[in-house]
């Protein structure tokens, strides 16, 4: 089978569908790739055939800003990059069975329809309209009624800020054009939930197609620095702070607050620099500053971790059974961070500008709390019977050779979990 994959935005965003193409290959499936230009080394070792979007995914985040004004952003990004989809998309799909995409992709669905192939969107939060709050929204804890109107919202937006745009390509491909965007994009595709159904429960009034797969590690084997090994045998365990990819607007002043923090809560502390860039000076006793890390390897060993609520950082964090405190300012991190203590599996969320070195001084104390540390250890238990890479590349593989003809942008199907 003849797969082209696509993704766009930053490594949370890329590395999950790496992952797919990874498990593909191996498979034996003829694997074509388009990822952002900075990605291209990776990319490089994993497909057949490669295609690069012209951007830098650090730019990216760099510029996303957060809460509403971040919203905003990545709705302006997302119409920014409708062409350049266009342009890579329709090429590298000559010949392909199946098209596999992030969400970020709002052509791909198009695309797919124009060669006649099935469209799978990879979904690393719940982005299906429905009685929960649209994952981008800082407010997660709003009536069912405000939420319904919130992705009424987000709807209409999408409409006006995609639709000409969408159409006017439509119409050069050959295609009808479409009034409603959300249906373009997402009810003639079938969107992989690459997200824990136990973390994540569907929500009523999902209506387009979906299966759960669970998160899409790519279980990186790979060993932890010799001077991290060094550290983490020397003493307790630590918690575990970061921000992954997202960008902090002053990474001086937030690694003065983690550090005064960390003296304040008396634990020590593995601090991973990040896209952002903390640290810069000497390391107090007991704190390490490191660079990016294998989570898979790191996180079993920490007592706890404070990040940003990225959605690969929480279910690598749930499935190594350690409590987390989420710092959100962007994307579907609010509802990452709400998630987490909604469940019982941290303390309530603080967005970076709100955050001071006293408030995550309590936050990494809490931490310790025998009910977080024993509903996460058997939320662990539970989620590592789930293998989203194997799961989605099943799904595919079952779905991906059939070709369809003038399908209906109105008809749904529901695949529950």
């Amino acid at each position: 089978m003849r797969v082209l994959l696509s993704s766009r935005g930053s490594r949370g965003d890329v590395f999950p569908v790496l992952a797919i193409s990874r498990e593909l290959a191996r498979r034996g499936h003829d694997v074509r790739l388009c990822v952002p230009e900075n990605f291209r080394s990776i990319a490089r070792q994993i497909g057949n055939e490669l295609h690069c979007y012209d951007e830098d995914s650090d730019e990216v985040m760099r510029s996303m800003g957060s809460g509403w004004r971040a919203a905003r952003n990545a709705l302006e990004w997302f119409t920014r990059g409708i062409e350049a989809q266009f342009e890579l998309l329709v090429p590298a799909s000559a010949g392909a069975d199946v098209l596999v995409s992030s969400v970020n992709e709002v052509a791909a669905s198009s695309v797919a329809e124009h060669r006649g192939i099935p469209h799978f969107r990879v979904a690393l939060a719940p982005v299906i309209p429905g009685e929960q709050p649209p994952p981008l929204q800082p407010y997660q804890r709003l009536p069912t009624l405000l939420n319904r109107a919130s992705w009424l919202a987000l709807n209409a937006s999408t409409d006006v800020l995609f639709g000409r745009q969408i159409n006017r390509t439509r119409r050069e491909l050959g295609l009808d054009p479409v009034r409603r965007m959300p249906d373009c994009l997402a009810a003639s595709s079938h969107t992989l939930l690459a997200i824990s159904p136990m973390i994540s429960p569907p929500a009523r009034g999902w209506r387009y197609p979906y299966t759960y797969t669970g998160y899409l590690h790519d279980f990186d084997s790979a060993a932890l620095d010799p001077a991290l090994e060094r550290f983490l045998e020397r003493g307790p365990k630590p918690v575990y702070v970061g921000f992954g990819s997202v960008n902090i607007e002053d990474p001086r002043r937030m690694t003065a607050t983690i550090l005064e923090a960390v003296r304040l809560s008396g634990c020590r502390a593995v601090i991973e620099r990040g896209w952002t860039g903390l640290g810069g000076g000497p390391s107090p006793e007991g704190v390490i500053f490191v660079d990016e890390v294998p989570h898979a390897r790191l996180l079993p060993l920490v007592h706890g971790i404070a990040h940003h609520g990225g959605s690969g950082t929480i279910h690598s964090a749930a499935r190594a059974g350690i409590p987390q405190f989420v710092m959100p300012q962007i994307a579907d991190q609010y509802y990452w961070g709400h998630r987490m203590h909604a469940l019982g599996l941290g303390p309530r969320p603080v967005p970076p500008k709100d955050l001071t070195a006293a408030r995550l001084a309590r936050a990494l104390n809490e931490l310790s709390s025998p009910s977080y540390r024993s509903r996460a250890a058997s939320l662990s238990r539970r989620i590592r019977q789930e293998n989203g890479v194997e799961k989605a590349c099943s799904v595919i593989e079952g779905r991906g050779g059939k070709r369809r003809g003038n399908v209906k942008l109105q008809q749904t199907e529901r695949n529950l979990p």
